[in-house]
């Protein structure tokens, strides 16, 4: 289980890169390298390890947020999906996480990694998937701290002492203005960033590789365990099948989302009805509701 106190240092971490000397991709990657204990996982990379898993789940969405599921259509960009959902939890009623929720849909793709619980997963822009070490290497909190203070890259404190090292190099009386200023440590800080994510990409993937049967057992293999909450399957070249709708959503929802709806699979695939209804659309798909933490 993740403590509130790592959740409040990553966030803190993700929030103190400048974003004038950062782009937005390696602002993102940048500041997971930083804490020494994510591993990126792409698809290239999971192949070789685990194979090429094909596997069907769902995704929950609100209406507003239809049209994004297509940036992921058919790509090696990742969604976090579900199979098993307590009781009691939003997702077995059709409703959202982080959103409203109300809109269901059945997908089929390939396997990047599952796990019983939602093990907080974060996408950065390129379409990686940070995950904390210990979700991969069968709990072993260590493996990914070691082998990255072993290739000497920057953590969280020596990588505020090298942006403090450029700040000192540039001086504001030799730029025209903070924004020429600013370009200039971009510009330098960039090459680092380049080194610094290349490395540690590089130095996890050979991890992956290393622990290669930790992994599978890890974040392969399904698991018969539940949890209070629901479990989570990130899965690559997405397909819909089919898609179900609250009615109190599909009643409110405007036009434009159900053409939206529309694009990924024809009417007849669009199962409208009742909470209840939802459940038994979900049990036929080998959805799982589930009734306690066993």
């Amino acid at each position: 289980m993740i403590k509130l106190l790592d959740l409040l240092n990553e966030s803190m971490y993700l929030g103190n890169l400048k974003d004038e000397w950062y782009p937005a991709h390696t602002k993102d990657a940048l500041s997971w390298t930083l804490t020494q204990d994510y591993v990126p996982l792409y698809p290239k990379t999971m192949e070789k390890v685990i194979g090429k898993i094909p596997i069907e789940s769902f995704h929950v969405t609100e209406p507003y947020h239809i049209k994004t599921l297509k940036d992921v259509l058919g790509k090696k960009k990742s969604i976090s999906t579900f199979t098993k959902a307590n009781n009691s939890s939003p997702l077995a009623k059709g409703k959202g996480i982080q959103t409203g929720g109300g809109v269901i849909f059945h997908v089929s793709g390939e396997l990047l990694a599952q796990k019983y619980i939602d093990f907080d997963t974060m996408p950065d822009r390129t379409g990686r998937r940070w995950v904390r070490g210990f979700h991969i290497f069968d709990g072993d909190h260590m493996i990914v701290k070691t082998a990255i203070k072993k290739a000497k890259l920057h953590d969280y404190g020596s990588w505020k002492d090298l942006e403090w090292e450029m700040e000192k190099k540039h001086s504001m009386i030799d730029y025209k203005d903070y924004d020429a200023y600013n370009a200039a440590i971009k510009k330098e800080l960039g090459v680092h960033a380049a080194k610094q994510i290349k490395k540690y990409i590089d130095t996890t993937n050979k991890l992956l590789k290393k622990y290669k049967d930790d992994v599978i057992k890890s974040i392969a293999k399904p698991s018969k365990k539940t949890t209070a909450w629901w479990n989570e399957i990130l899965i690559y070249n997405v397909k819909v099948k089919d898609v179900f709708v609250l009615k109190e959503v599909w009643d409110e929802i405007e036009e434009s989302h159900k053409k939206e709806l529309l694009k990924y699979v024809p009417e007849n695939k669009i199962t409208i009805g009742s909470p209840a209804q939802f459940r038994k659309w979900y049990n036929e798909r080998d959805g799982e509701i589930t009734l306690d933490d066993q």
